[in-house]
């Protein structure tokens, strides 16, 4: 259970950066590097829509600010990996807690 590290530029009006840590037991973390934000938000609260610019990565109740959400712009290709990772850790968390 590694957790996985990506990077991405975020389509917008000014190129923003996120660092995107995908952690296996069920977290994730982003990391907008040119507004020195972080926050993190659980899996079941995180999913992905089609957004004018490009896939949304939307993430609802997140710990630094719970009655909000946060929405970031990625390219298509960029939103479809991350997806996958958050897939593959969370069937490597179903997995090992079957074995448990």
């Amino acid at each position: 259970m590694l957790a996985r590290q990506c990077s991405y530029t975020l389509q917008g009006t000014e190129p923003l950066h996120a660092h995107i840590v995908v952690n296996p037991t069920g977290l994730l973390e982003v990391d907008i590097i040119e507004h020195n934000q972080h926050f993190t938000s659980e899996f079941e609260h995180v999913y992905f829509k089609r957004g004018e610019q490009g896939m949304e990565l939307v993430c609802e109740q997140c710990e630094e600010a719970p009655q909000q959400q946060v929405s970031l712009t990625l390219q298509r290709q960029d939103a479809f990996e991350l997806y996958q990772m958050i897939d593959d850790a969370k069937q490597e968390l179903e997995c090992l807690l079957c074995d448990l």
